[in-house]
């Protein structure tokens, strides 16, 4: 996966942060199952993009479950951020 291009729109101490690994146009956005936000998937289930609801500017842990399987992390100390994915395994198709 090639490295995301992070957005923090923080206020006052928290705001919501995007992460994007593709330009968009995206769609429509899918809830996440566990946590607070949204995630962007391709037809074939690609994450496109994600956004936390909420995140603290100083010192935020979180995670998000999508409906794909897929788990996003944020971590975020003095502003600065890090971003893990965790993948759930794919099963390929056959004809």
């Amino acid at each position: 996966m090639k490295r995301p291009r992070v957005s923090f729109r923080h206020f006052s101490g928290s705001g919501p942060l995007s992460i994007y690994w593709h330009d968009g146009p995206y769609g429509d956005a899918v809830e996440a199952r566990k946590g607070r936000g949204v995630a962007w998937l391709a037809p074939n289930g690609q994450l496109l993009g994600v956004e936390f609801d909420d995140v603290s500017f100083k010192e935020d842990d979180q995670t998000l479950e999508l409906p794909n399987g897929d788990i996003v992390r944020v971590k975020v100390k003095r502003g600065g951020t890090t971003v893990r994915v965790k993948r759930r395994p794919r099963r390929t198709h056959a004809a």
